[in-house]
């Protein structure tokens, strides 16, 4: 195949020969998709894709008892109790495929190779690419930070901080460069790697809007399962995208896609109180949330708490009376009121306060903000300052201590009461193939971890969620073993146990001011999956559910059928009940904008059950398995809304331990919805001359390229949905679409040229091309597969500059043209002319080349 490539002048960039995948990856301005599908060697081609390092911002920020717990957010997932049965993820192998890892951090282990935590892995980028070459090196020393974070969520381990599975062992793979970028063949380079090196798991923090299940990197991530492999792969944070806007590695079959949940405890410094009171003292360590202003307040001295009132409900919104006393002598406690922050300081401050500490009343916790800088202040949880207020109302004293602790990355934790949600970011599902995605969630709000240099921060995102659930796979292999102690079907074995472990969380589309309201809907399959996940189930469950996605698909390719095998682990009979627990359905046209899909914060909850025929109540002996039926019917909702419904089957044991398969399906057919809708109603369109006319006006083109002239189409298009593939073809002119019978088209025949190609920063935001400084050589051809929908948050056009390079590297000769362009339908056959979305455009006229003669065929 490489010698067939290369004889057609590819260049071969990496040549991958595994027993999972064997490809290539080439360069080359003389083939396309149809060309070198066509060949009996190649199966499939994909286009090579870059992916961004999704941003996740750091936050200033850091217990329902006085004395504050270290930070730590696994009493919400059950990995505490696992630690308590000294359950630590030894002897599994975690492969994190990211920036690399800070494995000089003492949390990680302090060193590199084996007998280190961090036990191999590589850097499979360097530091410049792509601005440069790649240079691959075997230390994968993170400089970015987000590998670092990662791999401390799974594995880090200091005297108040401890990750999810401990003494599990890492892999590093180094994949994004100092740039943020990397792309789909690196990603399958390293994944293949942390396979051949023996990860157990492998997880990716990684991910662009794909929404597919086929890409190159997400196929080979779903064949990895098929070995045997656990791979978790972040959802994504566009949540504010709506319905259908998957990450792309995460799309793969059996690829745990792990969205995030707001966590219920934020990391917090720690300040020193000492009550005294009737001749006895007490201390405790509590956690605070200074205004925005400082990270922590480093002061030396020891402080007494004053309070503005003994009133443990006064709140000082209001002006305080005149003989209130002089508050310059420590640090004023007062409630948290409902009023701004700058109110209560301006209050105190006229009484001399220097410092401020606020308690909270039931609004979920925060860091003031605005404030007055002058007047310091602080958050404490209601719990501590009722506290502190109730030894003082009894003529005690309490003195606090703000000095920085010996390790001052120690963390305690403070509950925030509007945890237990999806997260605001956290983007939506399914696929565009109305595959299940995402499939869990795990905490990603607020997430404390290791960080560069010895450091810990605090980060927010699916990337933060992702690892957690690598680290519960890993106590899973630490307590049982992995793909080497149970073969091929571990990996589908454990994405089983770690799905039906979710339990529901509340409808939540944006994020809160104050405590969430309560919908009375749960958040639907296609933001969190099956919701958060329960490591104590993963390991401890006494049955467990061997079942393919309860995807039920559209109206018109209706999947009713289901089926799951469950098997009793207990050692005594048990009895298992079923049930049906409904999400909130909504419709996923955008109620503002025709063209698109609705934003999430435009999702409106309704209630929709589905008719199912569950099975009846089944005994199953000790070992033994049972296979299950269930049957949905065709749904009834009003279609025109595209409505989208999901929900739960859940099955009870007589031990009342509750298992769950996620469930969902389109009220819609996708084929009918977007027949003649897959461009939104004003676009295509084509801005071309140095007028920017319209095809209608200008269709006579010389590429003259200059800027005065500008003489070559612009295309922009839209996409209400993601399309499986987009072509742009020349024919003879004249050619009808009825003759549009055979798929791929094939030069010669029919009338058909070839296909157009388009520059690579066509979509890059410039008005017009340069060529003294930009390179017309510089173009990828069409057609392309696997796009994505247009966001109705942005709405921005996506475009295609053509100067009349075709896909074999020709270019087009003078002469009069038919120019195609078009968008396939979801769930059609690309060879039925009805099939796509054409863009109706008059004949062409291609001129005389401008500067130069080769418009060679």
């Amino acid at each position: 195949m490489a010698s067939e490539l290369s004889a057609f002048g590819a260049r071969i960039l990496r040549t991958f020969r595994t027993d999972l995948f064997v490809g290539l990856s080439i360069e080359s301005d003389q083939q396309n998709l149809d060309s070198l599908q066509n060949q009996s060697t190649i199966s499939r081609a994909w286009p090579v894709r870059k992916i961004h390092l999704s941003p996740a911002p750091r936050t200033a920020v850091f217990s329902t008892d006085v004395a504050a717990s270290n930070y730590s957010v696994h009493s919400y997932t059950g990995v505490d109790r696992l630690h308590n049965a000294g359950i630590y993820g030894k002897g599994a192998v975690v492969a994190v495929v990211d920036t690399g890892t800070d494995y000089h951090h003492a949390a990680l282990g302090g060193g590199f190779g084996p007998g280190h935590k961090v036990a191999g892995g590589y850097d499979l980028v360097g530091g410049d690419w792509p601005a440069g070459p790649k240079a691959p090196s075997p230390f994968p020393l993170d400089l970015n930070g987000h590998g670092t974070h990662v791999a401390g969520i799974i594995a880090g381990k200091s005297e108040w901080y401890t990750g999810v599975a401990p003494e599990a062992t890492l892999l590093s793979y180094k994949v994004f460069s100092n740039y943020g970028v990397t792309d789909e063949d690196t990603l399958i380079e390293a994944f293949l790697k942390a396979y051949e090196d023996g990860a157990d798991i492998i997880t990716a923090s990684i991910g662009g809007t794909g929404g597919w299940s086929d890409s190159a990197w997400s196929a080979l991530a779903s064949r990895l399962v098929d070995k045997g492999v656990v791979v978790t792969i972040s959802a994504g944070n566009s949540g504010t995208e709506g319905p259908f806007y998957a990450s792309s590695g995460a799309s793969g079959d059996n690829v745990i896609a792990v969205a995030s949940t707001d966590s219920s405890v934020w990391p917090a410094p720690p300040l020193k109180a000492t009550f005294s009171h009737n001749g006895t003292s007490s201390t405790s360590y509590i956690a605070y949330l200074p205004d925005l202003n400082s990270y922590v307040w480093d002061v030396p001295e020891d402080l007494s708490v004053m309070g503005a009132s003994l009133d443990i409900d006064a709140d000082a919104c209001g002006p305080l009376p005149p003989n209130t006393p002089d508050l310059s002598r420590g640090v004023v406690l007062i409630r948290r009121g409902t009023c701004s922050f700058r109110v209560q300081q301006a209050n105190v401050a006229r009484f001399g306060a220097k410092r401020v500490l606020l308690y909270n009343n039931a609004d979920p916790v925060t860091n003031p903000w605005p404030v007055d800088v002058e007047v310091p202040i602080a958050l404490i949880e209601s719990s501590a300052g009722e506290a502190m207020m109730n030894v003082l109302r009894s003529g005690g004293h309490v003195r606090v201590s703000f000095a920085i602790p010996r390790d001052s990355n120690w963390a305690v934790g403070i509950h925030n009461a509007a945890g237990g949600i999806p997260s605001e970011y956290t983007s939506w599902g399914g696929t565009f193939g109305l595959q299940i995605k995402p499939d869990v969630a795990a905490p990603g709000q607020n997430i404390y971890s290791t960080y560069l240099d010895g450091q810990y921060a605090v980060l927010s995102g699916t990337s933060m969620a992702c690892p957690y659930v690598a680290g519960i796979a890993a106590l899973y292999v630490g307590k049982f073993g992995g793909r080497k102690a149970h073969g091929p079907g571990f990996g589908k074995h454990l994405f089983s146990r770690i799905v039906s472990s979710g339990a529901s969380v509340p409808w939540q589309t944006s994020q809160p001011t104050g405590l969430p309201i309560d919908y009375g809907f749960w958040a639907p399959v296609t933001q969190v999956g099956s919701g958060l996940v329960n490591a104590t189930k993963v390991l401890m469950s006494q049955t467990s559910l061997a079942f393919d996605k309860f995807a039920l698909n559209d109206t018109a390719h209706f999947q009713r059928d289901h089926r799951v095998l469950i098997t009793n682990h207990a050692n005594h009979p048990l009895m298992y009940h079923f049930s049906v627990q409904p999400a909130g359905t909504f419709n996923a046209q955008s109620p503002y904008y025709a063209d698109y899909l609705a934003a999430s914060v435009d999702l409106e909850p309704f209630v929709y059950t589905p008719k199912v025929s569950l099975p009846a109540a089944v005994t199953i002996p000790p070992g033994q398995s049972h296979l299950a039926r269930v049957r949905f019917g065709h749904p009834s909702l009003d279609d025109t809304s595209l409505p989208v419904y999901s929900g739960k089957i859940i099955i009870t044991s007589s031990e009342s331990e509750t298992l769950s398969i996620p469930y969902m399906g389109a009220g819609f057919s996708l084929e009918s919805a977007f027949r003649s809708r897959m461009f939104t109603d004003t676009t295509p369109f084509q801005v071309a001359g140095p007028n920017r006319d319209d095809i209608s006006i200008y269709h006579t083109y010389n590429f003259n390229l200059s800027w005065s002239e500008q003489s070559f189409p612009k295309v922009y298009a839209a996409f209400k949905w993601g399309p499986r593939l987009l072509r742009w073809d020349i024919f003879e002119a004249g050619w009808q679409e009825c003759s549009w019978n055979s798929y791929p088209p094939v030069p010669g025949i029919g009338g058909f040229v070839e296909s157009a190609t388009y520059w690579v920063d066509s979509d890059a935001g410039y008005w017009a091309f340069d060529p003294d400084t930009m390179n017309k050589e510089d173009t990828l051809p069409f057609p392309l597969t696997n796009l994505v929908r247009t966001s109705s948050w942005n709405r921005n056009n996506q475009g295609f500059w053509w100067f009349g390079k075709l896909a074999n590297g020709s270019y087009i000769r003078e002469g009069n043209y038919t120019m195609r362009f078009a968008a396939q339908i979801p769930f059609s056959d690309p060879k039925r002319s009805n099939s796509w979305h054409v863009w109706q455009t008059p004949d062409i006229t291609i001129l005389p080349y401008y500067g130069h003669t080769d418009e060679a065929s």
